[in-house]
């Protein structure tokens, strides 16, 4: 109530001429962030999603979560935006192929923005896979992959992996001898 009247008493002195009142500006107003920014550690939990919930869980809807509308998508075999194409290039069809698929992130390297998960995966080949029948054998592989974070989603991400070792264990192609 102090403050209430000692504020009206002091624009009435003030509008009298009898008190020098300091001059007031409007400030702009500071603009929104155009998305959130995220620390490495939520970067690295997001980035283990694609492993663990994806690809371990079978369960494709996190990729909505958690990759960016336009999502880029870089690797030997697939590059471009399609957030559909790459669920039914990369992830159906080794699910398909390998029911057991299990991945396991061995590595991880992080770098503002950047997360690098380095990793191995093993399953049992008991469904086709890229046009093979399936071939009853448990194979193993590894890869690395690089994911770039923007608004808390990963906006890009490069893949290597041992591709021809994979389709080598399954007999898909001989493994040549020296």
């Amino acid at each position: 109530m102090h403050r209430v009247v000692l504020l009206v008493v002091t624009l009435v002195l003030a509008n009298a001429g009898w008190v020098a009142m300091p001059q007031v500006r409007a400030q702009e107003a500071t603009p929104a962030a155009s998305c959130p920014t995220t620390s490495e550690d939520a970067n690295e939990a997001t980035a283990r999603r694609w492993y663990e919930d994806a690809f371990n869980g079978a369960d494709l809807s996190v990729l909505d979560e958690i990759l960016s509308p336009d999502f880029v998508y870089h690797s030997s075999g697939l590059t471009g935006q399609n957030i559909d194409r790459l669920k039914e290039a990369t992830f159906t069809s080794v699910l398909a192929g390998f029911p057991d698929l299990k991945y396991t992130i061995d590595e991880v390297i992080r770098q503002d923005e950047f997360i690098v998960l380095i990793w191995h995966a093993e399953g049992t080949q008991t469904g086709e896979f890229q046009g093979f029948p399936p071939s009853g054998k448990h194979v193993s592989w590894t890869g690395i992959n690089v994911m770039r974070f923007a608004c808390g989603r990963v906006a890009e991400a490069w893949a290597q992996f041992n591709a021809l070792g994979r389709l080598q264990q399954i007999g898909a192609i001989a493994t040549p001898t020296p």
